[in-house]
């Protein structure tokens, strides 16, 4: 991770198992999903910088079949590694938009950690922007309000360097780190995926008219409490903060809960009083923070 919020944790079994498989139509490398689906809600998930979607691969179990999950496969990794990285934010939804045009065709939201949810809410506005379907429901995990910049660059720095940033950011397996092939394929989709997050801009927009919900983990030292809740500026609808315990990579150890989450907002479970988001009242500046309830997603 940077601090700008930006998750470069990686699984090298996310990137490189599907190098090898059967290539797949263009439009269809964007995607992972488990058709055919009678859900009658999508959910389009983004990974984190370094991530695919393989990290969302048991999110179709926890979701379906209410909801149909399709995890994005980001260009130069699995069914998209021939595909050139993207490393520009505007580049990356110019792209992402006519990619999802034939999934429109039902009522879907937005997921994503970290970087991911940068790309979420920036697809969010250009959704609008251009006369397409907006989602029900964006949630943003990981990540600090899309207007707050930290000006932290690590994307530039050489090689060396590089992975020593990401040795101290301790965002990135010892594995990957000590292993000089795995390094080399890395490098270039870490770079990319920081540059893109590291160089993002927000630009001034009308609110968006869906409910932002807000996870993040408790002991998350790249976003503070004040950063988290500055998301309601960019909703005329509710916003909800969910913290759960752990650090900027909760979703490692939580993912089943907040798939679960996801899945109550979008009213498709009920769970546990307990399990309610803090709502974020108006121009508030504090919240509570909650310790994370113990139950199983079969609960």
């Amino acid at each position: 991770m940077n601090s700008n919020g930006n998750s470069n944790k990686v699984d090298a079994s996310h990137v490189l198992a599907d190098a090898a498989c059967v290539e797949k139509p263009t439009g269809e490398r964007w995607f992972r999903r488990v058709p055919p689906s009678s859900a009658a809600v999508r959910l389009f998930c983004f990974p984190y910088a370094g991530g695919s979607a393989r990290m969302f691969r048991e999110w179709h179990d926890w979701c379906g079949p209410e909801v149909e999950v399709v995890a994005i496969e980001l260009p130069g990794r699995g069914f998209h590694s021939r595909s050139p990285l993207i490393d520009s934010m505007s580049i990356m939804i110019e792209r992402l938009l006519p990619a999802l045009d034939s999934l429109l065709d039902k009522p879907f939201a937005l997921f994503g950690h970290s970087m991911g949810a940068l790309i979420s809410f920036e697809l969010s506005r250009a959704l609008r922007a251009s006369g397409r379907k907006a989602p029900l429901h964006l949630f943003a995990s990981g990540m600090r309000a899309p207007h707050l910049w930290s000006g932290y660059q690590i994307h530039t720095l050489p090689d060396r360097q590089f992975v020593e940033a990401l040795r101290k950011l301790n965002g990135t397996p010892a594995e990957i780190l000590e292993d000089n092939s795995l390094l080399e394929m890395f490098i270039p989709i870490l770079r990319a995926d920081l540059r893109l997050s590291e160089t993002y801009r927000y630009t001034l927009a009308p609110r968006l008219p869906h409910p932002i919900t807000v996870f993040s983990g408790l002991s998350d030292i790249t976003s503070s409490p004040e950063q988290l809740q500055e998301w309601q500026r960019h909703t005329r609808s509710g916003c909800a903060l969910r913290l759960l315990e752990g650090d900027h990579f909760f979703i490692q150890q939580h993912a089943h809960l907040v798939a679960a989450s996801i899945m109550k907002s979008l009213g498709r479970v009920s769970l546990p009083a307990a399990f309610e988001p803090i709502p974020i009242p108006e121009n508030s500046l504090t919240t509570t923070r909650e310790a994370e309830p113990v139950f199983s997603s079969a609960d």
